[in-house]
């Protein structure tokens, strides 16, 4: 079918390959997958994971790809346009939105975490976290310091290091961007890709070839032990799904967007398979082969399941670099360690945003000069509250709706659209065309018209059920946290302790925390609890002094916040550590328990995704009439 004009294309099937599976690729692989693994039955995982990659991962990837390419040879790079090719309704269109939102909320906060990979790589070339004599970093307070969650400035002065790495990786994402498909994106992916496979391989040879408290095959071991009485949990497969979605970028609307440069008779079957077996192969291989194994090596294997308990982030930028500055060559590894995540997090971030970027040129008709400006300004903007808001939980607020559930929905409309409104029959024929592998024609549409819109519906009703029914997440509910002093003011360690904690003290640490909460909800306001305690060479810690400040004034009960501290397994334990050597000892430390009330931020979140779909939906309204105005002035003539 011909083109109504010149559209760019890839310039090689390789580069296509390796553009695809960037756009899969990503921190999610090496991070969230052995995070996921490990918390969700280890081996075990494994069986609803590879059940949910066969049942809609692959269905979807060759639906995105059948999608794509259809709607690329009449000039429409994203879902507005594809939609309304597939469905002859007015509505087709506006339903399209969908490919707008959720891949532009999504990037606005992905790329703010691609931008603390940037910062880290800089920070471990410089060796600025890295511990000396007398210059102890203690990886939490330095990481929660650069956010701007940490009430001190000991490491970082506000969010301006925060901000200043955010503003180039803004930068570098939209330069590649305005280069176009063929000079931009896919030169980057024939750069980053192989990078990040040369990163791997550094890494995990160099975990395997650590010495420490335990073996990397003890991590292995913990990894892949199944667990099978976790089978039963529907949590374990909620947990399977979404990883399956996030790893392979199903429901963004980024993979039809690359799909619609492909020509109109090139494979995309065989391209999309590959491009699944290639990010499976750096999800499950490397992502098993270095994160965990290095916790097993540096803190031993009875101390796994707390580091992967820490979550993604906590893995990344906790434990990796507490890990790697113990070792030697600590400023190399960890460059390589972060950079390896910022250049998954790079080619992933170009893709997500490219179809906003398509649907500025496609309809209208803006250069892509023009298109990457107007691009750059929303996003600039948009990140912006991300920034600021992120310890009230807005970044986690845009994860879930645009980052977790939007995924199941808008597969979900992608597969109703494409099986049972323009036809699987014609689908698969569509996905056939050009093919160097065939995909089996029954098989295909029994699956996509059946199997996957029942998982799906499933899938998202197990989301909404979990968080938002039973959790109550759509009430925004405050957030505790407690800083504790740098660690090197005292001769000893104040970490909270999982074992020997009072069922008692636990219950009460509960209520009392629950107590604070509802002081913050009453007062619509944020409060903290100022204390300075002794520590205790028994273990004990003791509250001398307590001021309490906005909405927490009426808790200041020096009694109940030790009681609370112990109950949260506050211990102090006096044994030196090499952090604290050479430091002047101080018994007396300060501690910080914020309540953060968290209501108008993540309303504020919900209405910018509210605001930016309606942004769009009067976009594509703009962009269809002045096509039919375009159209009917073409025909009278």
């Amino acid at each position: 079918m011909a083109q109504a004009e010149q559209r760019e294309a890839w310039g090689t099937r390789i580069g296509l390959i390796l553009a695809a599976a960037g756009n899969a690729i990503g921190i999610g692989n090496l991070l969230r997958f052995p995070g996921q693994a490990a918390n969700n039955g280890g081996g075990a995982f494994m069986i609803p994971y590879l059940i949910c990659f066969f049942l809609f991962g692959i269905p979807m990837m060759w639906v995105a790809w059948a999608i794509g390419r259809r709607g690329g040879q009449y000039n429409h790079g994203s879902l507005p346009g594809m939609f309304d090719r597939m469905w002859a309704s007015p509505l087709a269109k506006y339903v399209g939105v969908v490919g707008l939102t959720l891949p532009f909320c999504f990037v606005l906060y992905y790329t703010y975490i691609e931008a603390w990979c940037l910062g880290y790589a800089w920070f471990s070339f410089t060796g600025d976290y890295l511990s000396t004599p007398g210059h102890a970093v203690h990886m939490t307070n330095y990481y929660l310091e650069f956010l701007g969650q940490a009430p001190s400035n000991s490491y970082f002065s506000g969010l301006t290091a925060a901000m200043f790495f955010m503003a180039i990786t803004l930068i570098l994402n939209l330069f590649v961007l305005a280069r176009g498909v063929a000079k931009g994106i896919e030169l980057l992916a024939k750069v980053a890709i192989p990078l990040l496979f040369l990163f791997c391989v550094l890494m995990a040879v160099r975990v395997f070839t650590l010495p420490g408290e335990g073996t990397a095959l003890e991590g292995l071991s913990f990894l892949w032990t199944p667990d099978f009485s976790r089978l039963g949990e529907f949590s374990v497969w909620m947990a399977a799904a979404g990883q399956v979605f996030f790893t392979l970028s199903i429901g963004f609307g980024s993979l039809e967007s690359y799909a619609s440069y492909v020509r109109a008779d090139e494979d995309i079957a065989l391209t999309g398979l590959t491009t699944a077996a290639t990010n499976e192969f750096v999800e499950v291989i490397f992502g098993s082969m270095i994160a965990i194994p290095a916790a097993a090596v540096f803190f031993g294997a009875g101390a796994i399941e707390r580091v992967a308990a820490g979550g993604t982030f906590g893995i990344g930028m906790i434990s990796m670099p507490e890990i790697l500055r113990s070792f030697p060559y600590a400023p190399f590894f960890g460059t390589v360690w972060f950079l390896l995540l910022f250049f998954a997090a790079f080619t992933s971030s170009v893709a997500v945003s490219q179809p906003v970027l398509a649907f500025f040129q496609d309809e209208l008709k803006a250069t892509r000069n023009r298109a990457t400006l107007w691009l750059g300004v929303l996003w600039a903007l948009g990140v912006i509250p991300v920034i600021l808001y992120y310890k009230y939980g807005f970044l986690d607020e845009l994860d879930f709706w645009a980052g977790t559930v939007g995924l199941a929905v808008c597969a979900l409309i992608e597969v109703i659209i494409f099986s049972w409104i323009f036809g699987a029959t014609r689908g698969v024929q569509e996905l056939n065309r050009g093919a160097l592998f065939h995909v089996h024609a029954g098989t295909f549409k029994f699956v996509v018209t059946f199997i996957t819109p029942v998982a799906l519906v499933i899938i998202l009703g197990g989301w909404l059920y979990g968080p938002v029914i039973r959790d109550k997440t759509l009430t925004p509910k405050p957030r505790v946290a407690v800083w504790i002093a740098e660690p090197a003011q005292y001769a000893g360690t104040l970490e909270p302790q999982e074992d020997g904690v009072d069922s008692g003290d636990a219950a009460f640490a509960k209520e009392f925390e629950q107590s604070l909460k509802d002081l913050a909800t009453q007062a619509k306001a944020d409060g903290t609890l100022k204390a300075t305690v002794q520590l205790g060479a028994d273990g004990s810690v003791q509250v001398t002094r307590l001021s309490a400040t906005g909405s927490l004034a009426s808790a200041g009960d020096p009694a109940r916040l030790e009681r609370y501290l112990r109950g949260r397994g506050y211990l102090y334990k006096e044994k030196p550590s090499p952090q604290a050597a050479g430091v002047a000892v101080e018994q007396e430390v300060p501690i910080l328990v914020t309540v953060l009330y968290t209501a108008w931020h993540i309303w504020m979140a919900r209405a910018m995704m509210i605001g930016f779909t309606i942004f769009f939906l009067i976009l594509i309204n703009i962009a269809w009439r002045r096509r039919a105005s375009t159209a009917a002035a073409e025909a009278t003539v």
